[in-house]
């Protein structure tokens, strides 16, 4: 289990237009099959897992842009499965359907559904490469997300750590079960939305409102036990962007200058799959 938090406060974008939001989210990763099989003849070591995912959440939008509540409410559900060989690395693949909507869309939902698959290649025993592909539905967009990730020690307490186009970060991994990185993460979100009344276009097709930013900050990690992890992180949110659609055409956009941010999670394993399921989620 994952309960996550995530804050960027709100600031002028455009004359007396504001925006800012927080999200809080909850994630449930179930085990639900799993073997591992050892193999003395071949020096090899088998290992399968599967997972249900399912996560709920809501971001609070602090922003004139909006009427009413301004809630984007997010939920999905899917399936994780992890193939692992020492021999031959380890498969990946998921799958997840979900959608982001204000209380005043439900009844126009578009959901969205996302999947994929990668290969961890490993090159030792804490050294390995990630290569995939990732793939998106929304709002009537396919789109195709080549993944690519490294892991590697530069020295015995430096690691570097990549998924790409997601994050990367450098890592100190340090003593008393604390890690501090220097990460970068790259954050979408989009949500259907009721905008105020002089700037709701005319018409019953769908408003939504989308955003983007790269985060970059400090994260610390302190794990009190194999069964959960802390996480916190904070830093300055650049390259942002906030478009309002209607019906899949841009009829506004923002760019807005950098803003702190401060994400905090906690994760929770009461399981004892084979694999972790602190490593499998996420917030959709």
């Amino acid at each position: 289990m994952r309960f996550s938090s995530s804050f960027v406060p709100k600031q002028n974008i455009q004359d007396t237009t504001y925006f800012g939001f927080s999200h809080f989210n909850t994630s449930l990763v179930i085990p639900v099959a799993g073997e591992v099989e050892a193999s003395l003849s071949k020096l090899n070591l088998k290992a399968n897992q599967t997972f249900i995912t399912a996560n709920i959440g809501s971001r609070f939008l602090q922003t004139n842009l909006l009427a009413y509540q301004k809630l984007a409410h997010n939920f999905s559900f899917g399936v994780t499965h992890v193939q692992a060989d020492v021999r031959n690395g380890i498969w990946f693949y998921t799958f997840n359907i979900g959608a982001v909507e204000s209380p005043e869309t439900f009844d126009k939902i578009k959901p969205f559904f996302i999947g994929g698959a990668a290969k961890i290649v490993l090159k030792g025993l804490r050294t390995f490469n990630v290569y995939g592909v990732g793939l998106t539905y929304q709002y009537n967009q396919v789109i195709p997300i080549p993944l690519f990730g490294i892991s590697r020690f530069l020295s015995k307490n430096i690691q570097v750590s990549m998924l790409l186009p997601t994050y990367a970060e450098l890592i100190y991994v340090g003593k008393d079960n604390l890690d501090l990185a220097l990460r970068a993460d790259f954050a979408v979100f989009r949500s259907g939305i009721l905008p105020v009344s002089n700037q709701r276009p005319v018409g019953n097709e769908k408003t939504s409102l989308q955003y983007r930013d790269v985060r970059l900050g400090l994260l610390a990690r302190y794990s009190p036990s194999s069964r959960a992890k802390l996480q916190i992180q904070a830093g300055v949110a650049g390259v942002r962007s906030l478009k309002i659609f209607y019906n899949n055409e841009q009829i506004r956009s923002y760019n807005p200058s950098f803003a702190p941010f401060i994400n905090i999670a906690l994760h929770i394993n009461f399981g004892n799959a084979p694999i972790n399921s602190q490593l499998f989620g996420n917030e959709f």
